[in-house]
């Protein structure tokens, strides 16, 4: 049912891919890490907004795994080849989307970064999470929830990915805690089912775990799954990133014990705003910007400040 939710949004958000026509300068493409990835649905709304506002569409594609670089990388050429107004880019990998930007650069198609970048300043402007930040202000939070002692595990997305600083962030953090034992980092590639089997796998072996990092809301929803499996979903602390529409009930369950949240809405907001400046021939005088996290608790979830975060792309 969640799922059919979800694809609901999408069309009631997103202008179909037919809809982008060779030369269509009034249309700005996002593409995502993964399309099925929910934390999108809220960039794409912010970018939406702004769209409609400044007078454009915006068109969603992208791959549909988060481990399909080669993928990410054609299209991303493809889409500079069609002309569109801008290109919002949410990179797989910091280095091998630096050539396909600066081709879409030069052949006239500004292209601005979202939520993650490229070791580059050939982007028109980046609008990025402090992934290492996040990463290592939850390595502190699950330390004092477990008591600064115990086994921890730390699930990230995908090695050399740009969100891999989330696990690295975390692995620094942990290293001020003598008393606890940090397992090597297990890559997920933001999949739920291979979350489910590593975190199954990991419980087997250390059947002392005291707390869970995630990297990504599906590979809590992973993580989550194997603790319920054991009856440890309470005993277990799980922190994440991202409070997509699949992790707040969990949350709300207490499931789950802290979100690090990201303002997906904000960054496609200004990065319409940006890609606008350079159409017009404005300049941007902050090119990069970096939005800091905000950690979501149950003891702050219901400030006013948090549930704007957790506006789901329906109620906005």
């Amino acid at each position: 049912m969640k799922k059919i939710i979800v694809l609901l949004l999408a069309m009631a958000l997103f202008i179909p891919s037919s809809v982008l026509a060779q030369g269509n300068s009034k249309t700005i493409v996002f593409i995502p890490k993964s399309t099925s990835a929910t934390f999108y649905l809220f960039l794409v709304k912010g970018a939406s907004d702004k769209a409609k506002e400044l007078g454009y569409t915006i068109d969603y594609q992208g791959t549909s795994t988060e481990t399909d670089l080669a993928g990410q990388v054609n299209l991303v050429r493809n889409i500079a080849a069609s002309k569109p107004a801008g290109i919002l880019l949410a990179a797989l990998d910091a280095k091998a989307l630096i050539a396909p930007i600066e081709e879409a650069i030069q052949n006239g198609v500004p292209v601005v970064m979202v939520d993650s970048g490229v070791d580059s300043d050939a982007p028109n402007a980046s609008i990025l999470t402090d992934n290492y930040d996040g990463g290592y202000q939850s390595g502190k939070l699950l330390a004092k929830m477990i008591g600064e002692q115990g086994t921890v595990a730390n699930l990230g997305i995908q090695a050399g990915s740009v969100s891999a600083q989330r696990s690295f962030g975390f692995n620094d953090a942990m290293q001020e805690f003598p008393n606890i034992k940090l397992l090597p980092v297990q890559w997920t590639d933001a999949d739920a089912a291979k979350s489910l089997n590593i975190a199954s796998d990991l419980l087997t072996s250390n059947p002392d775990l005291a707390g869970f990092f995630s990297a990504c809301a599906p590979t809590a929803v992973g993580i989550v799954q194997a603790l319920s499996a054991r009856n440890m979903e309470k005993k277990v602390k799980v922190v994440t990133f991202d409070p997509s529409p699949e992790i707040l009930p969990v949350f709300e369950e207490g499931m789950i014990h802290a979100v690090i949240a990201q303002d997906p809405y904000q960054m496609g907001y200004k990065g319409v705003e940006f890609i606008d400046k350079v159409v017009k021939g404005e300049t941007i005088d902050e090119k990069d910007i970096q939005i800091p996290v905000y950690i979501i608790t149950p003891e702050n979830y219901d400030t006013p400040e948090t549930q704007k975060l957790l506006q789901t792309p329906d109620k906005f």
